[in-house]
């Protein structure tokens, strides 16, 4: 889908997403909207586009930059980059060409990764993609100047445009040209819709082609140069309500919270969930057990077992010895399913295992899927995603490592830390990595840039053990964090790009990498937005936004 960004110094969009793109921007203009022609034979029914909006090669087009996908790029122009005039390497002139200014053959749509992945738009892989006639050497893609410079914030003012009351007034349009009653008939003529024959589903019966050289172009072009979607509405799509009301965002207004006190516990609380209206705690050496959370696992006995206990009986279900070799098990986590314990050791190993029960108060069996070695020392926390199938574990020896849940191997590490790291965790909403190290919090994204990083307290003493960020939403108001530290208190973070010189005024973090070493300071900063006071002695605080 094609979305024109706006700020406050961007004017607001105004195409016709009534017709197909090549002709919204024409009103007015004579010869623009492209005639019906004629196919390859007599037979072939009339189409306005040879192109399609949706092919492999408009894909190519915009990830040449990211591997594999630059090497198939490479193969599609005889194994070399097209002519640097030719490669996508400006927003605006790509713009300019589908937005139909003198070209109807542009019908080039907008991939998924434009509003989530800020990687495709940079050559971070240093490919020689040549030099424009101009002299100009092509490298990053060129942003419109309201993305100050940053490939982060263009993707997430994209992703808050395609949220706006204007694409939610118009969306029904477009679901009607690619999905609906306009794809086809009458209706698509009309709407100068209408692409060639092949490109529709059920349009040719292949198994019925007895010419292998006919046989052969047929699938070439199914394969190559685009697929209409399957027609799922045979009339006008309902228009998407515009006034939704999103409740109040409870960290963005974190200085109204008022706390509240649930209960008292009678040992420190290390796990809070919420399950089916219900707030269930955690204590040391323990983990609540998904989905249903009628189980959880403890760990730190003097046998150096591993054990599964009823959450609401603490009844002892299976003991399970020997695990990590003679060594005391350290941390642990499940996946979302409840289907995958991982636990770290002292000897600095991560261990996968399989559970397997019979029914939910059933006994259960750990089966060793594999053993993950890169540590160099006692492994201090680990976080288990599987939104993003990520498994991210933190160690003694200062480091950070990043595991595929799918295949168990190693993804990454993060640049080393000053001091132990003691906390971890994935969002699972925007898969950004949060990380503790002492009094360090540094933020990540998922493919291990440092995003920012900031010094929680002057005090050594006053060091973080837990980390969390908001999952309130998935494209709004999504860089607000929260530290929890040693002595009992609760810290709200707002992240800021670092070009939003009134705001960070008054930082201290401006330009610091807080001792790690990191090729570029980061482009976003960290600030204190507000501190909420509690204690290590069992008391559990709910903090709400008052009516």
């Amino acid at each position: 889908m094609r979305v024109k960004i706006w700020t406050c110094q961007i004017p607001k969009p105004s195409p016709n997403l009534k017709n197909q793109w090549a002709v919204r921007h024409q009103k007015g203009k004579r010869n623009l909207r492209p005639d019906m022609r004629a196919g390859m034979t007599q037979r072939s029914p009339k189409f306005h586009y040879g192109s399609h909006y949706s092919s492999a090669g408009i894909v190519l087009f915009y990830l040449l930059r990211l591997p594999p996908f630059s090497a198939e790029n490479q193969k599609l122009q005889g194994c070399q980059f097209d002519h640097a005039d030719h490669l996508f390497s400006s927003i605006r002139d790509t713009w300019l060409s589908a937005a139909g200014k003198g070209n109807t053959s542009d019908v080039k749509e907008l991939i998924p990764e434009f509003f989530y992945m800020p990687e495709f738009l940079e050559n971070r892989f240093s490919l020689d993609l040549g030099e424009k006639q101009s002299g100009e050497k092509v490298g990053d893609v060129h942003l419109p100047p309201w993305a100050k410079g940053s490939a982060r914030e263009f993707i997430r003012m994209h992703r808050e445009a395609l949220e706006s009351d204007f694409v939610s007034e118009n969306l029904h349009h477009w679901i009607d040209l690619i999905f609906g009653y306009k794809q086809r008939g009458k209706a698509a003529e009309k709407a100068a819709n209408v692409f060639y024959h092949y490109t529709y589903e059920g349009s040719v019966d292949i198994d019925a082609v007895t010419d292998p050289s006919m046989k052969a172009s047929i699938l070439a072009q199914i394969n190559h140069f685009g697929q209409t979607p399957k027609q799922l509405f045979l009339k006008p799509h309902v228009k998407r309500r515009s006034d939704r009301k999103l409740p109040p965002h409870p960290l963005k207004n974190s200085t109204l919270l008022v706390p509240h006190e649930i209960r008292k516990s009678s040992y420190s609380i290390t796990q809070i969930v919420t399950f089916q209206e219900k707030i269930l705690i955690g204590k040391a050496n323990t983990k609540l057990k998904p989905r249903m959370y009628a189980k959880y696992v403890a760990w730190g006995f003097p046998d150096l077992s591993l054990r599964f206990l009823s959450f609401d009986q603490d009844r002892l279900l299976s003991t399970h010895e020997n695990l990590h070799l003679g060594n005391q098990t350290q941390c642990a986590g499940f996946s979302h399913d409840g289907h995958i314990l991982v636990t770290g050791a002292e000897d600095g190993l991560v261990y996968v295992w399989k559970i397997s029960e019979e029914h939910p108060r059933a006994s259960n069996r750990l089966m060793l899927e594999k053993v993950l070695c890169a540590h160099r020392s006692r492994i201090t926390c680990l976080h288990v995603n599987q939104p993003y199938m990520l498994i991210v574990s933190g160690s003694d020896d200062c480091t950070v490592i990043i595991w595929d849940l799918s295949s168990l191997r190693f993804v990454r590490q993060l640049p080393e830390f000053p001091t132990s790291v003691s906390a971890v965790y994935v969002n699972d909403l925007t898969g950004e990595i949060m990380t503790a190290a002492g009094t360090l919090f540094a933020v990540w994204s998922i493919n291990g840039c440092c995003l920012a990083v900031i010094s929680t307290s002057q005090v050594p003493s006053d060091y973080i053990i837990s980390v969390t960020s908001s999952t309130f939403s998935d494209w709004l108001d999504t860089n607000w964090y929260v530290t929890g530290h040693h002595d009992g208190a609760d810290k709200v973070w707002h992240m800021v790009h670092c070009t939003d010189i009134e705001t960070i005024s008054n930082s201290t973090s401006v330009g610091t990498t807080g001792g790690l070493p990191l090729d570029k300071s980061p482009e976003y900063r960290l600030l204190l937005h507000k501190l909420l006071s509690g204690d290590s002695g069992g008391h559990l605080l709910s903090w709400r936004l008052p009516p």
